[in-house]
C-alpha cells in the first residue's frame, strides 16, 4: 500500500510508523534460527533520529519549548535511564533534543572508535558481556579529535579560526602550543585540561529498543486525521 501522505505530502510519518511496527513483528516472530533484533534496533535507529533531528530543527520555539524535547532525556519516559548519558562536556542541557542529536552525529558520521582512549572519535560500537553477547551499545559525539586524540593545529591561525567556526569564543577556551617532534603543533585548552566537547551515551540492548519504538510512536503521530500537533497516542504495538 502506498505511503500516507501528511499536508505537506511528506511520507515520513508512515514510514516512522512502518518502521515501529516491523520491530514489533520481528519481536513476536517465533523461530528456530538466531534472531538479530539489536541490530534491527540500531538500523531503524539512523532512520528515525535523523528524521527527528530535521522534525525539532523546523519546530518553531514555541513548538520545541512545549515539546518533550525539552524535557531531561531521562525523564521523558522513553525507556532511557538517568545516567546513560555518561559523559557531556558540550556546555549544554541534557535534554531529549539535545540527546538525540548526539546520537544523531554518532550514527550518521561514524569512523573507527576506539573506547579506550580517552579522547575517542565519533561512531558507535559495542560492549559485549562475559559471554561475548552485546551488553550494550556506545554512542560517542567528539567533533574535537581526530583518529581517537585531541585535534592540533599547524598555526595559531587555524586554531583560532576553529574555535571562532566553532562558537567556542565563549567557552574559556585557550590556545597551547605544544613540542610534537621537530614541529611545534597548537592545542586547544580549557582549566589547564586538554579541551575537546565529548558526548558518550551508553544504552543496553533492551533500553535502545525502548527508545527506538517509542521515537518511532511520536514521530508516526502525524498519520492520524487531525492530529492536534501535542498529543501522543500509542499509534504501533496497538496496531
Amino acid at each position: 500500500m502506498e505511503y500516507y501522505r501528511d499536508p505537506k505530502n511528506q511520507i515520513y510519518a508512515d514510514l516512522s510508523y512502518r518502521l515501529g511496527r516491523i520491530i514489533f513483528q520481528y519481536e513476536n516472530l517465533q523461530t528456530n534460527e538466531e534472531k538479530f533484533e539489536a541490530t534491527l534496533y540500531i538500523s531503524v535507529l539512523q532512520n528515525l533520529v535523523a528524521n527527528c533531528n530535521e522534525y525539532i530543527r523546523k519546530m518553531t520555539k514555541t513548538e520545541r519549548r512545549n515539546s518533550i524535547f525539552k524535557l531531561d532525556y531521562a525523564n521523558a519516559d522513553w525507556g532511557i535511564n538517568q545516567g546513560s548519558w555518561i559523559k557531556n562536556t558540550f556546555g549544554e542541557e541534557e535534554s531529549l533534543q539535545n540527546f538525540i542529536s548526539k546520537i544523531r552525529n554518532a550514527v550518521s558520521h561514524p569512523i573507527p572508535t576506539d573506547i579506550n582512549s580517552d579522547f575517542p572519535s565519533t561512531g558507535f560500537t559495542t560492549i559485549p558481556d562475559s559471554s561475548g553477547f552485546i551488553q550494550k551499545f556506545r554512542f560517542i559525539n567528539s567533533p574535537d579529535t581526530s583518529q581517537n586524540n585531541y585535534k592540533q593545529f599547524e598555526s595559531l591561525e587555524r586554531a583560532e579560526k576553529y574555535i571562532k567556526d566553532n562558537q567556542l569564543s565563549n567557552s574559556n577556551v585557550e590556545i597551547r602550543t605544544i613540542n610534537n617532534g621537530a614541529k611545534l603543533n597548537y592545542i586547544l585548552y580549557r582549566e589547564d585540561k586538554i579541551f575537546t566537547r565529548q558526548s558518550i551515551i551508553d544504552l543496553t540492548v533492551k533500553e535502545l529498543g525502548v527508545f527506538v519504538k517509542n521515537l518511532a510512536n511520536y514521530l508516526a503521530q502525524p498519520t492520524q486525521a487531525n492530529w492536534d500537533g501535542a498529543s501522543i497516542i500509542q499509534l504501533i504495538s496497538a496496531a
